[in-house]
């Protein structure tokens, strides 16, 4: 697995502000909600849990606790 075009690269999605916004307005922290929403809208699903991102393959990547994503 060769993820570490990620470091360089901005991300393709970010859901960091809409995701701030709901913790701060009590909605509670949104990880599986907005996992499930990458996932929908990238068409992806099974992707390798390594601790903070999701590893779905060498060109798609998610960061769950930073609301953020790549796709190559």
């Amino acid at each position: 697995m060769n993820i570490e075009w990620i470091n360089t690269t901005a991300h393709t999605v970010d859901y960091c502000e809409e995701a701030v916004a709901e913790y701060e307005a009590g909605l509670g922290d949104g990880i599986e909600k907005y996992t499930e929403r990458f996932e929908q809208e990238f068409a992806v699903s099974g992707g390798n849990d390594i601790g903070g991102l999701i590893v779905y393959s060498d060109n798609v990547v998610y960061d769950y606790e930073n609301f953020c994503g790549w796709v190559k």
